[in-house]
């Protein structure tokens, strides 16, 4: 399921190629970062991934508090506490988006120094 979801995340974190115009003066890989942190953030498809990125942690939020209420509803004993486990889950998605973004980030400031 994040493999899936991940892949789907770097396609709306990564922008389109025709909307990479880059300048071929990157002397240092503070800019090359700088300038592709600006790139990676501020294009149309990384609002979706903030979309995506809320209706998980909706969907994460919802299916806990469902499993919750089934367990009361049907008398199942409860061993582990929901609302730590939800954290740890809703962390872990943040965590794994950060990685995704970041990783996105330093590929793409990367590629700015080669063609330099």
């Amino acid at each position: 399921m994040f493999i899936i979801w991940g892949g789907l995340m770097l396609y709306f974190i990564i922008p389109f190629h025709k909307n990479d115009e880059v300048s071929t003066n990157v002397p240092s890989m503070k800019v090359a970062v700088k300038l592709s942190l600006q790139r990676v953030t501020f294009h149309r498809k990384f609002l979706l991934a903030i979309f995506l990125l809320i209706l998980s942690y909706l969907a994460i939020w919802y299916s806990f508090k469902d499993m919750t209420w089934y367990n009361e509803a049907h008398g199942v004993p409860n061993h582990i506490d929901a609302a730590e486990t939800l954290s740890f889950y809703l962390i872990a998605v943040t965590l794994y988006t950060l990685l995704l973004y970041s990783a996105a980030v330093v590929m793409r400031a990367f590629s700015y120094m080669k063609e330099f």
